[in-house]
This record gives C-alpha cells, structure tokens and sequence, in this order.
C-alpha cells in the first residue's frame, strides 16, 4: 500500500510537470523591443561668454564648461579663440575654432572649404548632409550642416561676418556612432546650438 502511494504520487506530480510544459511550450514567444538607457535632460538655461582676446560673444548653456581644445593643430599663440564646450553630464564636446578673414593665406572660400575638409573625415558613415543658410537677426550669416546616419559628427556649422572673422564649430557625442542610440542627446542640444547661434555676435 505504501509503494502504491508513492507511485501514485509520483505519477501525479510527473503529469503536472507534463502539462505545464506542454502548456508553456504552446505560448508564442515575443522578443523584447531593442531600448537604450533613459537619459534625464536638464532645463535648458544659459550664461555669457565674453573673453578680450576672442571678438565675438555668444551664451552657452550652463551645463556646459569651457576647456581649451587640445586637439587643436595650430600654436595657442596664433589662435587663442580654439575651444571647446564640455558637456560631461552627456560625454559631448561643441569645438570652436576662429579664423580671422586676412584676404590672403585666409580667404573665405578657403576657409569655408578647409572647415568642410577638417571634418569630413568624421561624417564618411553619414546617410546623408542637409546644409541649411541662415542669417541672425545680430547679421550673422553662416550655414548648419545637419548629418544623418552613424556619423561621428551629428551637427556642424559655420559662423561669419563675410568680411573679417569666420567660426567653425562641431558638435560630437563621444560614443560608438550610433543614429538611434545618441539621438534624444543629439534632439536635446539641437536646441542649444540654435540658441548659440541666435545669440552670437561679432564685436
């Protein structure tokens, strides 16, 4: 009577072990969807930057630090206005660099040609360019290249009077190129970039 019981019992919990693997077997399987880490973005709010040695001001955001840019290829001497804007709650980098308009070795063509060069070793991944001419109401006229795909550079643009001064600036999120995975940053400072053009002004 005892062996029978526990046969019983071990037939019994063999059945249900059965049934609830057929049972989870029968049930569709669905893939999570691919998500990356949520970002919180703070309020967007600015503060000034004026410098005597650089003949231009702009405002900035103040989650943002000014450093200077290491990666430069000139001499500090010969161009102390090369910079950057640090982001360090984002891993993302805004770089300055200004050029005086001499008429000679630094014509505007010429820079506006070397600032495309420069950087159009980080766009080689890029889907597409759009360039967009624009003219402040502070008669600050330049053009914004938009850059779509996996591209180092998502936002580049250029600054000038036509006359004396010329900026060039690109904004880089330093993580592996990724289009879906840095777009929320690259959304968010969008609207800086606009609000630093829309404040900049020569002196």
């Amino acid at each position: 009577m005892f062996y029978q019981n526990i046969t019983a019992a071990l037939l019994a919990l063999w059945t249900t072990c059965l049934l609830l693997a057929l049972q989870a077997c029968s049930e569709d399987y669905v893939p999570k969807p691919r998500a990356y880490p949520r970002i919180i973005f703070p309020q967007h709010s600015y503060t000034a930057f004026s410098q005597p040695a650089c003949p231009f001001g702009f405002e900035y955001p103040v989650y943002g630090k000014i450093q200077k840019d290491s990666m430069r290829l000139i001499k500090e001497d010969e161009s102390p206005c090369w910079f950057k804007l640090f982001f360090p709650d984002f891993n993302a980098e805004l770089y300055l660099s200004y050029r005086q308009i001499d008429g000679k070795q630094h014509t505007l063509p010429k820079l506006v040609n070397d600032a495309y060069t420069m950087n159009a070793k980080h766009v080689i991944k890029a889907d597409f360019i759009e360039d967009s001419l624009f003219t402040t109401s502070n008669k600050v006229h330049g053009v914004f290249y938009n850059v779509g795909g996996d591209a180092a550079s998502s936002m580049q643009f250029y600054l000038t009077d036509s006359v004396q001064h010329f900026l060039w600036a690109s904004f880089y999120v330093r993580a592996t190129p990724n289009e879906d995975s840095i777009a929320p940053v690259t959304r968010f400072f969008r609207h800086d970039l606009e609000h630093f053009i829309n404040t900049f002004e020569w002196k």
